[in-house]
């Protein structure tokens, strides 16, 4: 309470010390510009007396005045004399003394008094005697000295000597008033100015509460803005700056809304530290990389003691460290960068973990596409070359021989132009350059067709060939040709990888609004280790027999189901066969 009435008791503090302060400053002032009126006025007052009685004393050395009359005159004044009167002769002697007002004033101290004026008194004969008046303050007198002339000659002198105690009584009482006056006046305006300070105080203090109210945060505390002057314009200004201060806070916010949510929006993992190694950031990413969440520690978020050592490094130096970990079946990329403050100071430190498992992956599955190329181009491209080198060599003379090596180099051409063609072909679909193109047609059609075209391939090598179509045949919503080309694709590598006496099933059944193409073989069946890649450019389950193709094809017909919009998946077991499944849409087509 005592706080909060500081402000109104300084004012009025200040209020009533300006007026005891004037008060003071009055009185010194009318102390030393009185004191020389007062001396003035008793100067102006003991010359004309001092005169008047140099007259009588020259009428009384005349002869015109005798010496009882002189003295019955100065008898009848000495009572009303409120100033000491000395007579002195041309030679110095006192010849008529009057000091009654010595008795009133100082009371039986009169005598010393008076023995103590004669010797101030000499100092001015000389002045005096010369025909001068003397004014002069000396001790507690005030003197006027009048020399009494005749005939141009000096034959006395009127010393008249009024005690000074008077001036500091009139002077006393004046301050006495002033003091008085000013105890009056301060009084008086007691209330008004308790009533002023109120008036002044109560807004500031209800500005002080609405400034508190901002710095803790409730920025719709508003001012009164109805006192006028300067209170008012004050009142007006701290609104302004709560509302533009509730406009940047707001702004703030926002953008630090947007901040968090584009942070934890990431697929990255970001950890952010303040300068004591306190967490300030953890965006859900890195939790879900790390499969932990923030405990009592920084090992029970991220624990690898090597990485948060590289934290405090950068935080120590100040230099961006950037580094790789590798975490369960993860591989990830580090980057730990230091935070500024506008000192540049630093504040923090914030590390980014990117998982570059599937670039990775990617990378290294672009180094074995071009090492895969490499090798299928040159091995016909070797054939041809030694084929032809011992053709022009002259080496082979018998024709039944060169056309063997004719028969071997065409053979050596086509598998060449097939590979090329399937890299064109994979090539362009995983481009996206064309449009595919969609159109309802009867799948028992197209797998009628393409079962007519390799059953009888199946059958040269010694397979049985099964066919089941549809019972009801449908339409479906796709392209024909890239349909028929996944079949081809299937039924080659089925028959490719099937043993004389398999054999080899082409069916088709519906599922709900989609149809189900199947190509499935008694072959050799894949590893379960290789089902993942079996997708894949180049690679090849039977690496004994990686001759057979170019290791394209079911990354063809991969392609083709995602560029349909359709799945193709396989089910195999080791030694016993795959079945190669498809889908096709049949939505919003009609039956036949």
């Amino acid at each position: 309470m005592k706080k909060k009435s500081s402000f109104l008791k300084r004012i009025l503090i200040l209020m009533i010390t300006t007026i005891a302060l004037y008060s003071f400053l009055i009185t010194i002032f009318f102390w030393f510009t009185t004191n020389d009126m007062f001396r003035e006025l008793q100067t102006r007052e003991l010359k004309p007396s001092a005169e008047a009685i140099a007259d009588l004393v020259l009428k009384y050395q005349q002869g015109t005045m005798s010496k009882d009359d002189l003295e019955e005159h100065f008898n009848l004044n000495k009572g009303i004399w409120n100033f000491v009167v000395h007579v002195y002769d041309g030679q110095g002697n006192l010849i008529i003394k009057n000091e009654e007002i010595l008795t009133t004033l100082f009371r039986g101290k009169n005598a010393e008094i008076g023995l103590n004026l004669n010797p101030v008194l000499k100092e001015y004969f000389s002045s005096v005697l010369s025909g001068d008046s003397v004014v002069a303050n000396k001790g507690p007198f005030l003197i006027v000295g009048q020399p009494i002339a005749h005939n141009d000659s000096i034959v006395g002198m009127v010393f008249l000597g009024k005690p000074q105690i008077e001036i500091f009584t009139a002077l006393s009482g004046l301050n006495r008033s002033i003091w008085i006056s000013a105890l009056g006046v301060l009084l008086l305006l007691s209330f008004p100015l308790y009533r002023a300070a109120r008036y002044i105080a109560h807004p500031l203090k209800q500005m002080r509460d609405v400034a508190i109210s901002m710095a803790n945060g409730n920025l719709k505390e508003q001012a009164n803005e109805k006192y006028g002057g300067e209170i008012g314009e004050l009142a007006h200004s701290l609104n302004y700056l709560s509302a533009r201060l509730s406009e940047t806070i707001s702004a703030l916010e926002l953008e630090r809304n947007r901040l968090k949510q584009t942070i934890d929006g990431l697929a990255e993992g970001i950890v952010a530290i303040d300068n004591e190694g306190n967490f300030t950031h953890i965006n859900p990413s890195i939790q879900r990389i790390f499969g932990k969440n923030p405990g009592e520690g920084r090992m029970s978020l991220i624990p690898s003691q090597e990485l948060w050592e590289d934290f405090d490094a950068v935080l120590a130096q100040g230099y961006t460290i950037v580094r790789s970990l590798q975490w369960k079946q993860m591989l990830l990329r580090v980057t730990i960068c230091p935070l500024e403050d506008e000192t540049h100071h630093i504040a923090g430190v914030v590390g980014l973990f990117r998982d570059i498992t599937e670039s990775e992956r990617l990378e290294q599955t672009r180094r074995e596409y071009v090492a895969n190329v490499s090798h299928e181009l040159r091995t016909p491209v070797s054939a041809l070359r030694a084929l032809s080198e011992t053709l022009a060599d002259g080496m082979v003379s018998d024709e039944e021989t060169k056309n063997r090596y004719y028969n071997h180099m065409l053979h050596e051409t086509m598998r060449l132009t097939r590979l090329i063609n399937d890299l064109l072909t994979l090539s362009r679909l995983q481009s996206h350059t064309e449009q595919v193109h969609t159109e309802a047609f009867l799948i028992n059609e197209v797998t009628g067709s393409v079962a007519e075209r390799y059953k009888p391939l199946a059958q040269k090598k010694g397979l049985r060939f099964d066919y089941s179509p549809l019972v009801h045949d449908l339409k479906v919503m796709s392209n024909m040709d890239l349909v028929e080309q996944v079949l081809i694709i299937l039924l080659d590598n089925a028959i490719k990888y099937t043993q004389s006496g398999g054999r080899i099933s082409l069916g088709t059944v519906l599922d709900k609004d989609r149809v189900k193409v199947s190509v499935a073989d008694t072959g050799m069946g894949i590893a379960p280790e290789d089902l993942p890649h079996i997708f894949e450019r180049f690679y090849k389950a039977d690496k004994a027999h990686s001759t057979q193709g170019t290791g394209l094809g079911l990354a063809i017909a991969f392609e083709i189901s995602q560029r349909l919009g359709e799945e193709i998946y396989v089910e195999s077991h080791l030694n016993e066969g795959s079945t190669f499944t498809f889908t096709l849409s049949c939505s919003g087509a009609s039956a036949s």
